[in-house]
Order: structure tokens, then sequence, then C-alpha cells
């Protein structure tokens, strides 16, 4: 979990500045084209921005790595411009722009033909923004920018599909019915100001949606559309490895027909919070212990450049020594702390502060509130540090010097929002912090995060903190997702509690010794990894990458050592990791504040440990870590916590997305060696950490070790790492025989089904197509099941998702398991059975194994292009390269030219041969076909699968 986090944490780095939706409202003419400055050092990209003669503002991007073009735009509204009597209004028209054009009418258009040309699409609707976005095939990008530009010229907002996609509306939202975050978050909004934009429903359903004839909704959603998709209320962006002349040309010929028109203004937000100093108990379905406080603060959108608010959260989110977090969770009260901006409006915000605590926790929660604000009240006791404000600026700047690259889709979606609050000039900038924060703003900061300026949620699915609350907790029942909650205002016990015996230092971290000072790069690159070191025992690869001119690295360390498949051996290996993990977070989090990281997973064979980061001191923290990992042994403190929370995540299992569920399932009953969660349980009770040490204590006696160094890395360096664990491993290591997927063997013409429990009520089926042909289909049969994968995948969404409106989830998957390839047909309803789905799933693939003789040439070619294009897609960060090398290290074969032969494969495919692969696998059933559902009634002919 705490890895989880760090990764999140570090996309926020890249991002800077937490901004919020929020309209710059200007009045621009039309301009010729400007070159945005602040790129990376290590950026090829060219940005400049121009403005149309409608004052549409559009920014460009020629991005020579580009191997798919996209687009973006961002429209200044969203669910905030609801009418009162209406939620969900902003997110419904963002549906239906996505059904017909007044030039392209047909309901599946657009979709059908970013799919047909290897693209993906989406859309997404938020407090003050909506916005689509959209990548494809260079070919192909002309005429979808015509195809997306449509959609802000003349959409038909077609009556007919208002109520199918009211009802789509309607599932979204069904669909988190039981997402603990989402009912936890409804119930948060009664603390909000009811005034306010922010205390509202958002999502829309039948009943808010569903309440008028069609007539008078499509009049509804066409003045949402008249008032805000208005070319000076919207930002378009162009991502591709075009000329910034040629992108403006596309931006002028296909964008300049949306209508100039002036949007509406939006209404002035009230303040966010009107009473702060109260407690809300949220009662949850699930074993989770949280405890957020949320301090109202000013707006942080415009102050991207120095970002005051990062030194709090710099402090306070710290977990190395003398840290809060290294505090509590020492004395087994936390298992995470996090903070960050939430809510932020552009006038008002909330600082917020999160804690995942253990049942210790739970009991000593006076004593992890006292601490945190011993924490707060240190750091505005004392002066503001100018090293913690150094550090934040040179490590912002460090990431975005050296950041990865980002996919033109993600780069299009992501400056379309920051355009909308940031200049063209600054928006590149504004991803960095380039200035030092003043300490007058980090004080002002520091003095609204008070206990009588805090809003408390506390969730638990039995205990109160009735202590915090100055009055009986009277409980209610949020009505659109049922939370249970009880609001009241703080008590005197909780403004009086105080941390005892703290030091004045408490809660603030040492300066970081971490921060590279070696920067240069390698002007080399290997080809392919070079093997230095072969032997049965210890096997070692190099290769040196400075492709992506970044002073990065990644080094791998495989142990193997599993011998056997027996559900307690791999629940053991699994907590050696988790374990390790936990107690390295103390010394491991300043290396990783400082780019330096760290993963250790088990897996079949054993264990594998991995860094990334900068090159400088990461060989040593290499090299630390495998020695800590090797002299750790378990606490049996530390086991109790981590089999409470394991225990917690498995009791929540069936809380999980239904269709996220079948998918974990499809896995789970369709390969061997694996546990049902009850036999885990029972395992994981009677563990100890004598058992624990036991078994590390054997495991490290008698390995096989695989390393890789990769980046800017000299083969000087990872030689002398090689004989350095030669001599220190020497008496360790043995040989070990590697272990593959084992998949069941299953039946041609075989029909299976494996059932399983959900919470939701919605019904779900995956219903997939697995070869049989014992894990070995050549890369002939897996092509084959991606273009079919490819063909299918818009037909079945037209059909099950706009048409038929079986449900929001819809989708064709792959399900290729190893070398065994499987197709799935998945669909999550609310409102149609799993025998109707399976029925009609059936009905669809019959019709389909007959409508192979009736495949054009160009539909064929499209689909056989896409798939290629995928393996096409060269490496584009470090990260990407080290992880196609290390399974090919890893594995006997080394087979480091199968993207080759995938692309080889696919240029020698013919439409022909394919279609007698349709017949044989689908229409003569010599695949096999398996189920995964949660609410089958009828099985009959179908035969049980079981997890084993």
């Amino acid at each position: 979990m705490m890895q989880i986090i760090r990764n999140l944490r570090t996309i926020f780095i890249f991002l800077g500045v937490c901004l919020s939706q929020t309209l710059m409202q200007s009045s621009i003419a039309a301009t010729s084209m400007q070159i945005i400055p602040g790129e990376s050092q290590t950026s090829l990209s060219k940005y400049a921005h121009v403005t149309l003669s409608n004052e549409l503002a559009v920014i460009l991007v020629s991005d020579p790595k580009a191997e798919r073009f996209a687009a973006a735009l961002a429209v200044n509204a969203g669910n905030f411009q609801d009418p009162d009597e209406h939620p969900g209004i902003a997110h419904l028209l963002e549906h239906m722009l996505f059904l017909g054009t007044k030039k392209y009418p047909e309901a599946n258009s657009y979709q059908a033909y970013i799919r047909q040309h290897g693209g993906s699409h989406n859309a997404f609707t938020s407090s003050q923004e909506t916005n689509y976005y959209f990548d494809v095939l260079p070919d192909a990008y002309p005429e979808a920018l015509d195809r997306f530009a449509q959609f802000f010229i003349a959409p038909t907002l077609d009556p007919n599909y208002i109520a199918r996609e009211i009802n789509a509306v309607d599932s979204e939202y069904r669909a988190k019915l039981n997402d603990e975050t989402r009912r936890s978050n409804e119930a948060f909004k009664t603390l909000i100001n009811e005034n306010h934009p922010s205390s509202r429903f958002t999502v829309g359903n039948l009943d808010t949606l569903g309440n008028m004839p069609t007539d008078t909704l499509k009049a509804r959603l066409q003045g949402f559309y008249d008032n805000f998709y208005t070319p000076d209320n919207m930002t378009l962006v162009l991502v591709a490895n075009k000329p910034l002349k040629t992108l403006e040309t596309y931006a002028r010929t296909y964008f300049s027909d949306i209508p100039l028109r002036k949007h509406t203004q939006k209404a002035e937000l009230p303040v966010l919070v009107q009473a702060p100093h109260k407690i809300q108990v949220f009662q949850t379905d699930t074993e989770k212990s949280l405890l957020s406080l949320s301090f109202p603060i000013p707006s942080q959108i415009q102050n991207y450049a120095t970002q005051p608010t990062r030194y709090i959260s710099y402090v306070l989110g710290d977990e190395s020594k003398n840290s809060l977090f290294s505090d509590l969770k020492t004395k087994n009260w936390a298992q995470s702390l996090h903070t960050g901006i939430t809510k932020d409006d552009g006038n008002n915000a909330l600082f917020k502060l999160t804690i995942r605590l253990t049942d210790e926790g739970v009991t000593h929660r006076n004593e992890v509130v006292a601490r945190v604000f011993k924490a707060i009240d240190n750091l505005k006791q004392t002066d503001i540090n100018p090293a913690y404000i150094k550090e934040t600026r040179t490590l912002s700047q460090l990431n975005f010097a050296y950041h990865d690259y980002v996919p033109p889709m993600h780069l299009a979606q992501l400056l379309a929002s920051r355009s909308r609050v940031v200049s063209p000039n600054q928006l590149l900038e504004s991803f960095r912090i380039t200035g030092d924060a003043k300490e007058k703003d980090i004080e002002l900061l520091l003095k609204q995060l008070s206990k009588k300026r805090v809003l408390v949620q506390w969730q638990h699915p039995s205990i109160s903190p009735d202590e915090w609350a100055a009055a009986p907790l009277k409980w209610q029942v949020e009505p659109l997702y049922q939370g249970k909650y009880a609001n009241a205002n703080l008590s005197e016990k909780w403004d009086n509690e105080v941390a005892q015996d703290l030091p004045n230092n408490y809660g603030q971290p040492k300066e970081n010794p971490y921060i590279p000072d070696n920067l240069a790069i390698t002007n080399h690159s290997d080809a392919s990894p070079i093997h230095i070191v072969n032997t049965p025992k210890l096997d070692f690869w190099h290769k040196t990458n400075s492709q992506f001119k970044k002073p990065t690295g990644m080094i791998f360390g495989y142990l193997g050592c599993t011998q056997n498949d027996s559900a307690r051996d791999k629940l053991l290996l699994q907590l050696w990791a988790i374990l390790f993990t936990d107690a390295m977070s103390e010394s491991s989090y300043q290396p990783y504040n400082a780019g330096l990281n760290f993963s250790l997973y088990a897996h079949k064979n054993g264990l594998t440990l991995r860094t990334s980061g900068y090159t400088d001191k990461q060989m040593v923290f290499f090299k630390d870590l495998l020695n800590e990992l090797l002299a750790f042994r378990a606490e049996p403190e530390r086991l109790t916590v981590a089999k409470q929370e394991i225990l917690k995540n498995l009791n929540n299992l069936d809380n999980q997305p239904p269709h996220a569920l079948a998918r974990h399932y499809f896995s789970k009953a369709t390969t061997l060696g694996n546990s049902t969660r009850d036999a885990i349980q029972n395992h994981l009770i009677s563990v100890t950490a004598d058992e624990i040490n036991q078994f590390i204590q054997k495991h490290i006696q008698r390995f096989r070790y695989i390393g890789y160094v990769t980046g800017n890395f000299e083969r000087q360096e990872s030689e002398k790492l090689a004989n350095t664990l030669q001599n220190t491993l020497s008496n360790r290591l043995s040989e070990h025989q590697y272990q593959t997927v084992k998949v069941k063997s299953l039946a041609p013409n075989g029909r299976y089904v494996y059932q399983f429990n959900t919470r939701s009520s919605d019904s779900v089926v995956l219903y997939s197509l697995i070869s049989t042909d014992g894990n070995n289909a050549d890369h002939v049969e897996r092509s084959y099941f991606r273009i079919l994968v490819q063909l299918l995948s818009p037909r079945f969404y037209n059909e099950f998702r706009t048409e038929k409106q079986y449900g929001y989830i819809v989708g064709v998957t792959n399900q290729t398991i190893d070398q065994t390839p499987a197709i799935g047909f998945l669909v999550q309803s609310p409102n149609t059975d799993s025998d109707t789905l399976i029925s009609e799933i059936g009905r669809f693939l019959e019709e389909n194994s007959e409508w192979g003789n009736r495949l054009s040439d160009q539909e064929f070619e499209q689909a056989r292009s896409a798939v290629l294009s995928q393996f096409s897609l060269t490496p584009k960060t470090l990260r990407e390269s080290a992880l196609e090398e290390w399974p090919h290290i890893v594995e006997p074969e080394h087979n480091f030219n199968d993207r080759e032969t995938w692309i080889k494969t696919l240029k020698t495919l013919s439409k022909d041969d394919f279609i007698v692969f349709i017949e044989n696998k689908i229409e003569h059933n010599q695949a096999a076909r398996v189920v995964t559902t949660n609410q089958w009634q009828d099985t009959t002919n179908w035969q049980q699968l079981s997890i084993q």
C-alpha cells in the first residue's frame, strides 16, 4: 500500500500544483501562432498557441516521438453548472456528444472510426470542466479531427438516444453504489456549505434526469450546450508528429466552423465551508479505518510558481525518521498517511490529511490526533526552514527536467485542463516550482491548520469516537448511496487533547542526503542486453541505454528460490515481501522523495527486488537493500498489523466492482496453483513470525540470482556489482528450475462456468473464448485472437451498450494468459439478469462466426494494421524498455526478438486464413467457452470450475 501511495505522489510531483476547475475569463482576439517557452531540457517537442477567429484557444504540440496522434478539448463548464433541479445535465451532455452529429449522424460512427484506426477515446465531467480526448493512427488523424470537431459544431442530441443515455448515466451511478469512497464522499458533502455546488449530487440518475419529457430535457441539454460550449469558453490541444504550422492548419481547417458566440458567465461561488469545527462519523460497509482532517484554506490555483502548501505537505507527509508517520507506524497505530489539496474551486480549498489507522490506532485515536497537532504546532512555532523550501524547489525542477515521456493523448488531456487556468506563456512553467515560497504565505496557511477550523471525517464499520462529538450522535442515511453517517460539532475534549512529552522538533525530518549531485548522461547505448556473467547459479546482464537522455537507470535482482506451489508457501513468500517493504518504509522514504524508488514483489519463482530513478547513488541504494533483504527477519508486532490488513482486504473483496472481480476470477479459475479466499484466511490466521523467519532462513540459503542493470550506467559499474555479488553470495547460490504459469487443460468445445459473490446487485458476465492448445499457441494464433478483439469491439459495444443499453460497462477484452490466447465479452448491468446476458452474448458470437464470410478486405486490413501498430510502438521511457526486456532475461529462452516476431507475423496474415480461424474457433467450437459471472441461475450443460 505504501508503494502505491508513493507512486501516486510521484505523479503529483510531475503535475506540480493541484489545479481545480475554475475559469480564466478573458476577451481574446484572433492571434497568429506564438511559441510557448519553458519545455524541459530533455524534451524534443515544440509547443505553440494560437487563437482562431472564433476565439477558440488552441495549444499545438509538435512531438517527434508521437506514434499515435491525439487531441483534447476542455470546456470550462461542468457539474457546478448543473441546474439545481436536474443534477447530472453536464454529465449527460458529455455522453450525448458521442452519439451523432449533423455531418456524421450514426450513433456509433465516431467510436467505430477511432477503434478501427487503432485509437482510443474517452471524456470526463468534473466540477467546472468537461474534457474530451482521443488518439488514433497518423493516417487517420485528419478525418478523426473532423469527426471530433463536429461535437462542438453541430451535435444532433438525438431524442431517440436521450432516454437510452439516461439509462447509461444511471448505470454509471449504480455501478458505484457499493464504492466506499463514493459513498463517504457523498456523505462528506453534508459538511459543505449547502449553497455551494460542491455539496450537490453530480453524476445524475433516473430520478434527476428522467423526471421530465424528452423534448424538455433536449431543450435543457441544448441550452447548456449553447451557454457553455462556446469557442471562447474552450481550449483545444493537438499533439502529433507534425510541424507546428501543419497543426495550426488542422486547427483552422476543422475547428474554425465552431459558431462564434459568447458563453454565459458562471455564478459567483459562495464560501466552501461556513462552519468548520465539525465531525462526521461514517459507518463503512467494509473493514476500513480512516481518519481525515480537512482544513479550509484559500485557493492555491494561482500559486503554481511557489506552491507554499508543498512546504507543509513536505513536512507533515514525510515518512523518514522523526516524522509524524514514522512515530505513528512505530507504535503500530497507522498504516499510511498522506496530505494534499482537494475541492479547490478558485476561491477556497481544503488542505486534507488522511491517516489509515490500524486496529491499535483506532483504540489510541486520541493520542494519534494529539500527535498530528503537535507536529502542526511545531511547524507553527519554529522558523520557516529554508532547507525544506530549497529541497521542494530542487526536486520539483529535477522531476520536470527529467520527467518521463507523456503519451500524446494524456498530454493533450492534461494541457487542455491546465490551459483553462494558466495563460499560454506560463503553461509549461506551471508544472514546476520556479520560485521560493514566501514565509508569510506559508505562515498564513499554517494558521488555518487549527483544531477550531477543521472538518473531521471518521470512517469505521462499528466504532465511533463519541468523545469527539459535543452532543450524542444522531444517525442519518444519505439517500443516494445509502451511507449511514452522523454529523456533530466537535467537543471540548477534542479541543483540549494535547500530546505530552514530545520535543519541539517532533515531526520535522532532517535534510535529504539523497538528492542527486551527478546528473551527467552517458553518450552511447547498447543495442540489446549484454550477458556479462553466465553460470547456472548466477546470471547477470547489462545494457547501457542513453536514448532517453536522462540520468536515470533501473536495477533488477531476481532470487529464484521456491520449490513448490503449496498455498502456505505462497502466503509465506507474500508475507516476506510485504513485511520487508513495510520495514524499509522509514529508511527508503528520503531516497524515494529524491527520485530513488524500490519495490520487492513475490512471484511463482521467488522474489524480485527492483530499484529505479537517478543513477547517482542508486547502485549503493540497491546493494544496501539487497543486504537488508537477506538479513531481514519478521517482527511479531508488524506481522499482526499485516495480517489484520490482509484479512480486511480479503473480507472486502466482494465489495470490488463486479467487472473487476469477473476478470480476477477468470484468471484464478483457469490457471493452477491458486487458493480460495477461505483457504488463504485459514492459513493466515495460524502463521507466526517464527514460521516466516524459518521460511526466510531456508530460502536465503539456496537461490539462483539473475541481475540486470540498465539505463545511464556503464558496463564497468555492472561488472563491479556482479563481481561483488559473486563473492558475497557464493555460499548461497544454487541452481533453480524456472517455473511457468500452468493453465488448466480445457476441452475443445468445452463449456465451463465459475460463479462468485458480489455485494453489488448488478449482474456481470465475462463470456470468454479460450484456446485449448496447452499454453503453447504460436504467434499466428495469438495474432488472430487480437485481430478478433479489434474487429468485434466496436460491434459489441454499439449493440450491447449504445443500442440495447444492457449496461454502462461493456467491452471486448484480451484475456490472454501467457501463451494461451483468450477473448472476453464483458457486460456489467443493473437492469438485465445474467441468464439474458449469457444468452445474448452467445447469440452475438454465433452471428459473428458467420459474419467472417462477409468481412471486407478493408475491414480486415484496418484491424490487422491497428494490432500491428500496437507492436510497432517503440518504448518511450527507460521503464517501458526495461520492463519489456526483463521477462526475456529471466525466461530461459531469452527471446529478445519477440516484438520483431509479432511484427513479422502480423505483416504476413491474410484475410482468408483469418476466416478459416474464425470458423474453427467459433463456428466449429474448437475453443473452450468460460463464463465468469455472479448471478446465473441455469447452468445446465456447463461444467463448474473451481480455484485450485
